[in-house]
């Protein structure tokens, strides 16, 4: 089942829609205390009864119960014909979605199946329903067409049930505020688990395979997939990423090459489109995950123990394709340093020595932001910055004269010399030397020991004023 058929599904799980048929909602309420599963009550809801409002409830637990990734907390599983209890579990599915859900009987024994083999710690609320829906037929070219055909199916739900704390209230029959506590159980829309059967596959019913929702993909319910679906369980979608971490780690000790991971990204997508429609879950085993890496241009020596690895690692499981790698994007990670670029941007990437450093070079294009701020790479200009010292009373500051060509001058006696790159900033005339933007001079007045500089006519010549300044050298410049 691809996620276009999922999200057709998720679709038509609306209330008003009269393209889905409602056969029939069963709910119970359990718990599970000290090792003892019960169900306190069930009931049968006829659809026709609901309001909307009631009925959109419903819908929404539902709805979500197909929420997740295919590969992550949404997997797909099929029966094992050479196990018995397997083969009657599928039985008891295709039952239960052609009307036997429906009976009283039957709900509670599903409903007390699920609670103890679930394993769950608190209260939780069931909730079954059984659908039909019209589904348009397509051609070759996925145009619709005139005939339907109605895929039955049913979703089972577990949800958590929960005592909540509503908190500090004020009651205008008392004067006063008090701490109100509500002592129903609140129903919380999303599933802990959920059951969805048969998979809708080419546009037909697929009795031999069936969707389990988990809520996290870190926590699947182990107990009830061993338990109840009997099938055993390998490892965590979580897992799967980092024992392929592992394997890689192993194989390639220095790491494999920025250029090879890369390609092997881009391989992963190729085939999952070549193999799959819209995203399905794509299994990848061992064999081919080994020549995808060759086609990569792995090392081949490194990749002579990628078997051992794999089968020390991840036992030879299969893998989902969905596991080892992002969808529609690769990330660089390094230490302080997280960058995430689009497939399609995965050519501007290389890799250079620069200045005897092996770098990571990224071609720019217009349109760049850092921190959301509009940005620009062109290379910062030179400035130099000279910070007057405090003067001593008896010093002498000698006549102020403009340079010529990018900077104001001033004695080297008792001045501070900072240079930086940056781009050319105004700062006040008494702090830093400013870059000169007009060639006029203009007059200035010093006032140091008795001496006094005010006239504009003693400032000299452009042509001439480098006669009598006293100009500093920065190459021979002492550090101070």
């Amino acid at each position: 089942m691809n996620k276009k058929e999922l999200g057709e599904i998720k679709k038509q799980l609306k209330f008003d829609n009269d393209k889905l048929l409602l056969k029939g909602i069963q709910e119970a309420y359990g718990k599970n205390r000290d090792g003892e599963a019960s169900i306190q009550f069930t009931r049968l809801i006829n659809p026709d009864t609901l309001e909307k409002e009631e009925g959109e409830l419903y819908f929404d637990i539902f709805k979500k119960s197909l929420g997740g990734t295919p590969g992550k907390n949404l997997l797909e599983y099929g029966f094992d014909a050479s196990d018995p209890q397997a083969k009657e579990l599928q039985q008891r599915f295709y039952d239960y979605k052609n009307g036997s859900l429906l009976k009283e009987d039957e709900f509670k024994a599903l409903a007390n199946e699920l609670l103890k083999k679930g394993d769950y710690r608190n209260n939780v609320y069931i909730t079954a329903g059984i659908f039909e829906y019209a589904a348009p037929g397509l051609n070759a070219n996925n145009e619709v067409l005139e005939e339907n055909s109605i895929f039955r199916f049913m979703i089972v739900a577990v949800t958590e049930a929960r005592l909540t704390d509503i908190g500090l209230y004020y009651s205008t029959a008392t004067n006063e505020v008090a701490r109100k506590v509500n002592d129903e159980m609140q129903i919380i829309p999303a599933p802990l688990d959920a059951i969805f059967y048969p998979t809708f596959s080419s546009r037909a019913s697929d009795v031999n395979h069936f969707l389990y929702h988990c809520k996290s993909a870190k926590s699947p319910n182990i107990e009830l997939i061993e338990e109840f679906f009997h099938i055993p369980f390998v490892s965590t979608a979580p897992e799967q990423t980092e024992g392929f971490a592992k394997v890689i780690g192993e194989v390639f000790p220095q790491g494999m090459e920025a250029g090879t991971a890369m390609k092997f990204h881009e391989n992963i997508s190729d085939y999952v489109s070549e193999n799959s429609q819209e995203d399905s879950m794509v299994m990848l085993d061992k064999p081919r995950i080994k020549d995808l890496l060759l086609a990569s241009g792995a090392n081949s020596e490194n990749m002579q123990h990628f078997d051992s690895a794999y089968s020390k690692i991840l036992e030879d499981q299969e893998v989902a394709a969905v596991n080892l790698m992002e969808k529609g994007k690769i990330s660089l990670k390094a230490p302080s340093i997280s960058i995430s670029v689009k497939d399609d941007a995965l050519e501007q990437i290389r890799t250079e020595t620069i200045n005897g450093k092996r770098c990571l070079v990224i071609e720019m294009d217009e349109g760049l932001e850092i921190s959301g701020l509009p940005s620009n790479l062109q290379s910062p200009k030179k400035s130099v910055n000279v910070i007057r010292a405090a003067q001593d009373e008896n010093s002498v500051v000698p006549p102020a004269a403009t340079a010529p060509s990018s900077f104001q001058s001033v004695s080297s006696t008792g001045a501070n010399i900072s240079e930086s790159w940056s781009e050319p900033t105004s700062a006040p005339a008494s702090s830093m030397m400013q870059e000169k933007t007009h060639p006029e001079p203009e007059s200035s007045s010093y006032s140091a020991a008795g001496y006094t500089q005010a006239d504009d006519s003693d400032s000299m010549d452009d042509e001439d004023h480098f006669d009598d300044l006293d100009i500093m050298d920065f190459n021979s410049q002492t550090e101070l």
